[in-house]
């Protein structure tokens, strides 16, 4: 669970900045060639504290971030969505729960077979990042207090 976490936060931070690492050889690469062959704009990031190496590229029209382990595994794969791409429990859940915040992005986070969507909400007096399953289960996994 630790290690999730921290991949999804990695995955937060690292879609919005990117740090090269030249250059990324052996199981690695072999294992990222194989599975995103036609990726463009590749550009790696390794991710020491968690002993990954990200990967953020344009696949098939969309802006996309893999990472993957010392051993070529790919571990989590995580974009950007549409707000309104979200599933309807999501949706539904968010409004009903946080009335008063607005969604602003949505990461779709996909590690061991599940997904796990990370929604930015925006209210008067606080901000968060709210993961959320599918179903709609909630959990805040960041606050922040707006400066008033």
């Amino acid at each position: 669970m630790k290690k999730f976490i921290l991949i999804a936060a990695t995955a937060f931070v690292s879609l919005a900045s990117f740090a090269s690492v030249d250059p990324i050889t052996g199981k690695v690469l072999e294992a990222f060639r194989t599975e995103f062959a036609s990726a463009k704009n590749v550009q790696w990031k390794s991710l020491d504290d968690a002993g990954l190496f990200q990967a953020t590229f344009s696949f098939r029209n969309t802006e996309l971030s893999a990472f993957y382990d010392a051993e070529g595994s790919l571990v989590a794969t995580a974009r950007y969505i549409d707000i309104a791409s979200l599933p309807i429990m999501v949706t539904k859940a968010i409004q009903e729960r946080y009335p008063e915040h607005v969604m602003k992005n949505v990461i779709e986070h996909i590690a061991n077979g599940s997904t796990t969507y990370h929604v930015t909400l925006h209210g008067v007096k606080s901000s968060m990042i709210v993961s959320a399953s599918p179903a709609g289960n909630l959990s805040v996994f960041k606050k922040i207090k707006n400066k008033l």
